[in-house]
């Protein structure tokens, strides 16, 4: 066994170029470097673990287009690695997503060091939750809890022998509980945050927000998830439409044609698509219209019907418009004796990204767009 005071491993060329390559997926500079680090940490720091004391430890999901961090489970236990390419172990920063999101917190944290030119990776000492959460210090700049190194036992090797002697051990300290979040709620922050224009999703919101998004486990999915893709708007003026998106007349009949966009004048050069969206025990129609302007904007409407023209809309169905950052710009609600529901007109310049919602009790559909 290893028995060094801080453990030192060599980075192998095929994990390093194997680390790379899954980096490269992410979108921005400071998630695929993130990346890197923690897969290289990962690859390298795991196989020693399981060879040396923990033949069970597995990985369990991280988010590391957003979080530095990775999770290791040990049966009933947690250890966190801390990966840093710094050559400053003056202290030990953690992501508070570790420390105070209840089903991410860990019970020991792992300063890991990795240099990448010299291809090692080492880990300069450890500390538990309880430590964290009674002598760290918040950093609310970058919501980090910071821990001296001389408050971190470096010897990786006393973990091993306590959890021998004292499996019993306290390791967490007490996690204040996140709100409840509403699905639909949710699915609007997600499409914010899922912008890759931002640069530090995790910053963007509230933590109490952003941390009630990690408890759930299909959220979590849809933020290490790409952005959704966008229906193309400006491919309709060509004729070129997405799967699903079908004219009027594929949908309907003709008697029912009339009630199209409630009348309204539409121009000539005006292209129109709807989509059939399937809600618990009721089919309803999105129709979207796109109308050229002069200007080279693009006007756009949409609405909302049952597809069985006899039924009115349930009450309390909503039909909004979301705008790139997640922000409802307008929101219209059915009542008991409406057969259809549309948002007011709007005029947007090639480019503009937009999103239209519909909600009803707890069910969310997101239709994402570019024009």
């Amino acid at each position: 066994m290893q028995t060094l005071t801080q453990l030192q491993l060599e980075i192998l060329p095929d994990v390093q170029s194997e680390s790379w390559q899954v980096a490269q997926s992410c979108t921005t500079a400071t998630a695929t470097w993130n990346t890197y680090l923690n897969q290289v940490s990962l690859s390298t720091f795991l196989p020693w673990l399981r060879s040396h004391y923990a033949p069970e430890a597995d990985l369990h999901p991280s988010l590391w287009n957003f979080v530095n961090g990775t999770a290791i489970t040990l049966n009933n236990k947690r250890l966190i690695l801390i990966p840093d390419k710094t050559i400053d172990t003056s202290e030990l920063r953690i992501p508070q997503e570790w420390i105070d999101v209840a089903s991410w917190a860990g019970d020991y944290y792992l300063a890991v060091q990795v240099n990448p030119d010299a291809l090692w990776v080492r880990v300069w000492g450890y500390t538990t939750h309880e430590q964290i959460k009674a002598i760290g210090t918040y950093d609310a700049d970058d919501r980090t809890y910071c821990l001296d190194a001389q408050d971190l036992i470096q010897d990786l090797s006393v973990l091993w022998v306590v959890r021998q002697l004292n499996p019993d051990e306290v390791t967490q300290g007490a996690i204040a509980p996140l709100p409840t979040m509403r699905p639909a709620q949710a699915e609007n922050l997600l499409q914010r945050l899922t912008n890759p224009a931002l640069l530090q999703p995790r910053l963007e919101l509230p933590f109490a927000l952003w941390g009630a998004l990690l408890e759930r486990a299909d959220w979590q999915q849809r933020l290490s998830g790409s952005a959704p893709r966008r229906v193309q708007l400006s491919q309709w003026l060509q004729n070129v439409f997405e799967e699903g998106w079908q004219s009027l007349e594929s949908l309907l009949e003709r008697d029912e044609f009339a009630f199209n966009v409630r009348q309204v004048d539409l121009s000539e050069t005006a292209v129109r698509r709807v989509k059939l969206l399937n809600l618990p025990n009721r089919s309803l129609l999105l129709l979207v219209i796109l109308e050229p302007e002069a200007d080279g904007r693009i006007g756009v409407r949409s609405q909302l019907r049952s597809r069985d023209a006899s039924l009115n809309l349930p009450a309390n169905l909503h039909l909004s418009l979301i705008s790139s950052t997640g922000e409802i710009v307008q929101s219209v609600r059915a009542r008991s004796q409406d057969d259809v529901i549309q948002l007011r007109r709007f005029r947007s310049a090639l480019g503009t990204q937009f999103s239209l919602q519909v909600t009803i009790d707890n069910t969310v559909i997101t239709e994402d767009f570019q024009l």
